[in-house]
């Protein structure tokens, strides 16, 4: 299944991820025999100490949301402070909420992107003092990640779940033209090489898979070469960094060179391509591994090569939050399960690791990357950037709210007119400056 970013799009377009069905397991309140609501009689249970329940609600409609469902019902039969989670899975979470804090109602504990608190950051509350009130450990989670989810020094998500991008290869590819096949490209320049002599004209088969159309591809890949589109001048204002940047002229260069070249295909569906076997290289989010292994592709995965802005990493962080509808007892029920999610039981089982190892995605705790199971799990592991000092900006300084614009409405007009339109990069990155100025202009008010 195609699980493309519907998060930071969630918090932005509104931006995190497609996905298909699961239902949802809120139970309704009803009126109690004497005339008192279910809700009154549960508000008088926790005043004195009694059982708490605790609204989740998520997006996780694939089968990431059956294994949570799986999980929370774990949580709910063996934790011993009478809390219940109550979970709703929605496809449409962003409606959802947006309707529900409209009308002065939400959830208590919320999974999406960090990138959501620009969006709904006056219904979240700061959770800083989990640290404080729980037995988890703030220097156990990766700062990079944490920082994604903090202003200043206030806290409004705890990671759950890193989304990254990677290099895929196709083994038999690389064999077949000579390369090792247990080893993709270590830098651009490699992979310019190789998908020169993967290309296979007769075969239909091509060596580089960039995809002009998948904005995020293009995000994760052009920061490589040119560091971010937008940061913080001297002055502390939001600044655009499109014109004059000769990082991300040799990256429009480079894959235009590619395009000319017939080794990477003019087409805005490159996933088939690669599940079809016709690609030797892409760069593509986690989800791609389960369609090519459907598929029966031979495969590697590897983090993507760094280019001329050095060394980074570049992530979207989904996190947990726990919004301002949220009394104290039930913020403190949903510490509880935070603290439960990120710990290990007596047999040793976390239930964070565990998703780490079953969905493919880089864990955010130090001490699940020192695990043995982590370490043993060559995919996973293959995804894993072991340095945690590596900043995870993704495309833009992780503070800047206007992270979905630069995404849908700067970074199309930067490869697309390059590849249709025949402008050179120069004066293609000079307009999306003054686009990308309009954005920045917005938040610099």
């Amino acid at each position: 299944m195609k699980r493309r970013l519907v998060s930071v799009l969630l918090a932005a377009t509104m931006t995190v991820v497609s996905l298909a069905g699961c239902g949802s397991t809120s139970a309704a309140k009803v009126e109690g025999a004497s005339g008192t609501s279910v809700a009154a009689e549960e508000n008088a249970e926790k005043a004195a100490g009694g059982p708490v329940t605790i609204k989740f609600w998520n997006g996780f409609t694939g089968s990431d949301g059956d294994e949570l469902v799986e999980l929370v019902d774990k949580f709910n039969s063996e934790n011993k402070d009478g809390i219940t989670v109550e979970m709703d899975i929605s496809a449409s979470l962003d409606e959802q909420l947006a309707s529900a804090f409209a009308a002065g109602d939400g959830p208590d504990l919320v999974l999406f992107s960090s990138a959501s608190r620009f969006t709904y950051g006056d219904y979240l509350q700061d959770i800083s003092d989990i640290f404080d009130k729980t037995s988890l450990d703030k220097g156990d989670f990766i700062e990079a990640y944490t920082d994604y989810c903090s202003e200043g020094d206030s806290l409004y998500l705890v990671p759950m779940e890193i989304v990254g991008f990677y290099l895929y290869w196709n083994k038999d590819l690389f064999k077949d033209a000579g390369l090792d096949p247990e080893k993709g490209p270590e830098s651009w320049d490699e992979y310019v090489e190789y998908a020169k002599k993967i290309t296979n004209a007769e075969k239909n088969i091509y060596g580089s898979g960039l995809c002009y159309g998948y904005n995020y591809q293009m995000s994760h890949i052009v920061q490589r070469f040119g560091d971010l589109a937008v940061t913080k001048d001297n002055d502390g204002k939001w600044k655009a960094n499109f014109d004059g940047n000769t990082g991300y002229a040799k990256f429009l260069d480079t894959y235009k060179s590619l395009v000319d070249s017939g080794d990477n295909p003019l087409t805005d569906d490159t996933d088939s391509m690669m599940t079809a076997g016709q690609l030797g290289m892409t760069v593509n989010g986690p989800w791609l591994t389960s369609g090519m292994e459907t598929a029966g592709i031979n495969y590697g995965i590897t983090t993507i090569p760094y280019g001329d802005a050095g060394k980074m990493t570049s992530a979207e962080v989904i996190g947990m939050a726990v919004t301002t509808f949220a009394s104290e007892e039930e913020k403190n029920a949903c510490y509880k399960f935070i603290e439960w999610w990120n710990s290990k039981d007596a047999n040793g089982d976390c239930p964070s690791e565990k998703w780490s190892l079953d969905f493919g995605y880089p864990t955010y705790l130090k001490s699940v990357l020192e695990s043995d199971a982590y370490k043993a799990n060559e995919k996973v592991m293959s995804m894993t950037n072991t340095d945690t000092s590596l900043r995870a900006d993704f495309i833009v300084d992780s503070a800047f709210p206007g992270i979905g614009k630069i995404i849908n409405d700067v970074i199309p007009k930067m490869t697309q007119p390059v590849l249709f339109d025949g402008k050179n990069a120069d004066e293609t990155l000079s307009e999306c400056q003054k686009l990308a100025d309009d954005i920045v202009g917005e938040y610099n008010e």
